[in-house]
């Protein structure tokens, strides 16, 4: 069997897959990168990649955006576009993940069927089995029992069970779903009913860490995003004119060891994993996140992460030949 990665990632936006080829290229490792755009121009089973050609198979992405695909309706209407639209995206789906049944399992980084299906929920359960403080968690529906949960947390979160969401109008503004604050005060602009959220404790820190994990090894960073407004409660709504400082740091043994299980228990060689540090010094588990980008953790902290993925894929080959 021939010792090749595969790289399966998406064609734009993805300057951290840019920069891994780039190493392995430089390392003289074979790979074969597969953007989920070029799957638009398959015309036979046998284009696709096949078990025997790789020892190793990195799921980064699917796709950026589909390509414009022309069809016309003989009457304009919102549920139909939407209907042809789901469809569309379940058929490139079962193309995509046709590659993830036809490749043998113990040659993914990290486990593709835990991949797709990855639940905040069951994460946060598993940190917690395995010794990892969690916020305190619930699933609500009504501002009733937003009220009742107010009475015990002064604070809470509101995010999604999912992946957030980003939006865009005609004017081609974006949009982002990020995590909000509710509290006492702000409980009036609640419905009495809403659909499904996941409302968590909302934790004080000291700064927030963002961790790459790679084959049992944390690269961590500290993010100080308390001392500005916008990204107090997520640094994700980043402040490009005052950027947070974001600095090396290293997580005590005992809670690396804590997070190397829990990644063994989902099947992940890889990944992005989030916690806060509170001013009491205790690390709080939020989430961890096979596709988080890892490019902001690499270079602020000169960790050299896509160097050292390449490294890592090159001794995981040479014990495959």
């Amino acid at each position: 069997m021939m010792s090749k990665v595969l790289i399966l990632s998406q064609a734009s936006f993805e300057t951290s897959t840019d920069y891994l080829c780039k190493w392995l290229a430089y390392y003289a490792i074979p790979y074969l990168r597969m953007n989920g755009e070029d799957l638009f121009t398959v015309n036979s089973l046998s284009e696709l990649p096949q078990n025997e050609d790789f020892s190793l198979v990195w799921y980064r992405r699917r796709i950026h955006r589909f390509p414009n695909v022309n069809y016309s309706f003989r009457e304009e209407h919102f549920e139909n576009k939407k209907a042809l639209s789901d469809f569309l995206n379940a058929e490139f789906k079962a193309l995509f993940f046709y590659i993830t049944e036809k490749i043998d399992l113990n040659k993914w980084v990290n486990n593709p069927f835990v991949f797709n299906r990855i639940n905040k929920l069951h994460v946060l359960q598993l940190a917690k089995e395995n010794g990892i403080q969690i916020p305190e968690t619930e699933v609500m529906t009504s501002k009733s029992a937003l009220e009742g949960f107010l009475n015990k947390y002064p604070k809470l979160i509101i995010k999604p069970l999912s992946e957030v969401i980003f939006l865009e109008d005609t004017a081609e503004s974006h949009f982002n779903m990020l995590s909000k604050i509710v509290e006492e005060k702000t409980l009036k602009y609640v419905p009495d009913r809403f659909f499904p959220s996941l409302v968590q404790q909302a934790i004080e820190k000291k700064m927030e860490i963002r961790v790459f994990y790679l084959y049992g090894k944390c690269y961590s960073m500290a993010i100080y995003s308390q001392n500005n407004k916008n990204t107090k409660t997520d640094f994700r709504n980043y402040d490009n004119k005052r950027p947070n400082r974001t600095v090396p740091f290293q997580l005590p043994s005992h809670m690396e060891h804590k997070l190397k299980n829990l990644m063994e228990c989902l099947g992940f060689n890889t990944g992005s994993i989030d916690l806060i540090l509170t001013p009491e010094g205790e690390y709080v588990f939020l989430e961890v996140n096979p596709e988080g980008q890892f490019g902001m953790v690499s270079h602020p902290c000169n960790y050299y992460l896509e160097r050292e993925m390449a490294l890592a894929f090159k001794t995981k080959i040479s014990h495959e030949a």
